[in-house]
């Protein structure tokens, strides 16, 4: 693992800038290392170059024979200096040498001179790295032929050394330059990074449960998006929890009152004296229990379906066979009310979807449950198969429920007025699963236009 990855922003910035700079820095010390090579070693080639055209103007012919008029102020002169060791050598045309050093370090194999032409090279004499300016002096006009040579040599010593206060005087600069820079980064990276600290400190000075939105204002335009993600989650998060608190105020009161109807009716068993009236309150509590239990197996089929929202698998489900066994299982409780129960597949085959089994299961479960106690004589599923996915059907020929009342029939705890019975949970329940695989659920009235259709539509499964 990057060993960045835990590392504090600020640092990670810093470092990765400063990283990229190194090879700016190693850049721009090349080029002036090489630059300042370059100029210094031109500066002591056009002073070598003069020395040879000096020496070459000393050069004469007499009597056919190449001499030398060379004072002696002007040798002295020629071969002064401080730090390098100066030397040179002129070569009649018959390559024999009439002043200066005989063992001077020969042209480059590769190079040949010509009259009149001026050759720099580098060679090496007595072990030391030298640098030689070569020229071929032409005698035409005299009473010698051919060329002379003149050559003049100095070794690299002040060179090197310019060379290297040439470099100090770049790198050191350039160090500290790149200090500079490095220290202004880190402040520049602090200072860009404060609103980081100031929306950090805003957000550690929150309470618990406080859900409003993070202010944008004063917060740079890169943290917007960010931030805005964040709003939308704490607005998502806010209505969860007021959601869930609506639910456990409607829950509390839901329970409340079969629990205060169950200890009126214990409490009327117990002081009555006649037998007869303490039977019928034992057979109320029986009823207010059953009820109760109801309502509490509701409520935790509805905590089921919302954890199950994190760890929901979908696998591929034959949905004609799945409705085929609810129906099935829904058939010795429909019949022992008297209501007929059945199951049509229109299309024939198979029908799949994707969806745990389980959860569907309890949904169908909760429909056929609201069929049987609010529906007529005959309850009937049905699934059909189309190019845009798989569609339930539960179908019942009861009283139905009106167009106008339909979208509040799913909220948790609602009743249709005059209805009693049950914990008005069942549709919420079923919408619940619908949504979590990716489904719609939706009312209509019955065949013929009474009861109530209830069709959940399936997305198609891919190939």
């Amino acid at each position: 693992m990057n060993r960045l990855s835990h590392a504090s922003l600020r640092r990670q910035l810093i470092v990765r800038m400063l990283w990229m700079m190194l090879p700016l820095f190693i850049l721009l010390w090349a080029i002036a290392y090489f630059s300042s090579q370059y100029f210094i070693n031109a500066a002591f080639d056009r002073s070598l170059i003069r020395r040879t055209y000096a020496l070459a103007d000393r050069v004469e012919v007499m009597r056919g024979q190449v001499q030398v008029d060379l004072p002696v102020a002007a040798r002295e002169l020629l071969v002064f200096d401080q730090q390098d060791l100066l030397f040179h050598s002129v070569t009649n045309p018959a390559g024999q040498v009439v002043d200066g050093e005989q063992d001077m370090p020969p042209l480059p194999a590769y190079q040949r001179i010509r009259p009149g032409q001026l050759i720099l090279y580098n060679g090496v004499k007595d072990g030391e790295k030298v640098r030689v300016a070569t020229f071929a002096l032409s005698l035409r006009g005299t009473s010698a032929r051919g060329a002379a040579l003149i050559q003049v040599g100095e070794t690299l010593t002040r060179r090197s050394a310019m060379a290297q206060r040439a470099t100090l005087a770049i790198v050191i600069p350039m160090l500290l330059m790149t200090l500079t820079a490095a220290v202004a980064i880190a402040y520049g990276v602090g200072k860009g990074l404060e609103p980081l600290s100031r929306l950090r400190d805003r957000l550690s000075a929150r309470q618990a449960l406080d859900l409003s939105p993070v202010p944008l204002e004063g917060t740079p335009a890169e943290l917007r998006p960010f931030l805005d993600e964040i709003n939308s989650l704490l607005q998502r998060l806010s209505e969860a929890v007021e959601s869930q608190s609506r639910f456990v105020a409607d829950a509390a009161h839901q329970l409340r009152t079969p629990i205060a109807g169950i200890r009126a009716q214990a409490e009327a068993a117990l002081s009555s004296a006649w037998q007869g009236d303490a039977q019928h309150a034992l057979a109320r509590i029986a009823r207010s229990t059953q009820t109760m239990g109801d309502l509490v197996q509701k409520l935790l089929i509805l905590a089921r379906v919302d954890a199950a929202e994190n760890t929901l698998r979908l696998s591929r489900l034959d949905s004609v066979e799945l409705v085929r066994e609810v129906a099935r299982e829904w058939a010795p409780r429909a019949l022992a009310r008297g209501v007929e129960i059945g199951f049509d597949m229109k299309d024939g085959g198979e029908a799949w979807v994707l969806g745990d089994a389980q959860l569907l299961r309890e949904a169908l479960a909760n429909l056929i449950d609201n069929a049987l106690c609010y529906g007529g004589t005959r309850i009937g599923l049905a699934v059909h198969r189309a190019e845009n996915g798989v569609t339930w059907q539960v179908i019942d020929n009861g009283p139905g429920i009106p167009e106008s009342k339909r979208a509040e029939v799913f909220a948790p705890f609602h009743r249709l007025s005059g209805s009693v019975d049950g914990a008005g949970l069942g549709l919420t329940i079923v919408e619940r699963i619908v949504q979590l695989h990716g489904a719609n659920v939706s009312l209509a009235a019955g065949e013929g236009g009474t009861g109530l259709a209830v069709s959940i539509a399936f997305p198609p499964v891919p190939a």
